[in-house]
């Protein structure tokens, strides 16, 4: 709590008015309003006054050992430790903002390089190593996948984080799905379109080269034992960094 809010509480509970008290202290109320403004402190001997009227230690109010030293600086110097103060200041509060954060923060257990991909395809295994990432909302998932490529930009991007819940089919066309391509070895996050015999992966990405061809084309793969939906693409994030105090 401030200066400024303390005595604004000792006033009050004193039952005094803001005029009450200036002039039983002997300041105008412009000055002492002020005060309880937080934009000026008052001399050594109204301080003093003031404790003794609202009954509080200085130490209350105000630390007492710092400001007899204030007090004796040079306008300049009274800047640069006020400059100073604010500063030590802004360093605590951003401190304990990280803190808060890192509380805040969920841990995902996500594979580490047999990620499925947002490109061309990547390989897949059951057998995967993890890490730990964080971030600060938590979703209801089944698996935490890196996405490689930029196929799915602008909404997906490489190095984010897929959450994805298992399931077997495609419930909504278009929708951002994990497909396992099990007779190549590879994986996919695609938007999918069930057809007649196919499944048809489609890039989100529309760039083309110079020629006009589409970077990434849709991926036609048959609609048999061969091609299995791992799950649906839930959501997806970058990882917050979580600073270890």
């Amino acid at each position: 709590m401030k200066f400024s809010e303390r005595l604004k509480k000792a006033r009050k509970d004193k039952g005094y008015t803001q005029e009450q008290l200036a002039k039983i202290i002997g300041v105008s109320k412009q000055a002492y309003r002020l005060y309880e403004q937080d934009r000026g402190t008052p001399r050594e001997k109204v301080l003093d006054t003031l404790c003794e009227i609202l009954d509080v230690d200085s130490h209350y109010l105000f630390n007492t050992e710092i400001l007899p030293f204030y007090q004796e600086l040079s306008e300049p110097l009274q800047v640069e430790a006020v400059e100073f103060t604010k500063n030590k200041l802004k360093e605590q509060n951003e401190e304990q903002k990280i803190i808060s954060l890192n509380n805040s923060l969920i841990p995902y257990e996500v594979e580490e390089e047999q990620a499925l991909s947002a490109g061309y395809g990547e390989g897949y295994t059951q057998e995967y190593g993890k890490e730990v990432v964080y971030w600060n909302q938590q979703v209801k998932h089944d698996r935490a996948i890196i996405i490689r490529g930029n196929s799915m930009e602008p909404d997906y991007h490489y190095g984010q984080i897929a959450l994805i819940r298992y399931q077997n089919c495609v419930d909504v066309p278009g929708g951002i799905y994990a497909i396992d391509d099990i007779e190549r070895g590879l994986a996919y996050i695609k938007s999918v379109y069930m057809e007649d015999e196919i499944i048809r992966l489609v890039s989100l990405n529309d760039e083309e080269d110079f020629e006009g061809n589409r970077l990434f084309p849709d991926i036609l793969l048959p609609r048999n034992e061969n091609t299995r939906i791992i799950g649906k693409v839930v959501d997806a994030f970058t990882p917050i960094e979580k600073d270890f105090l």
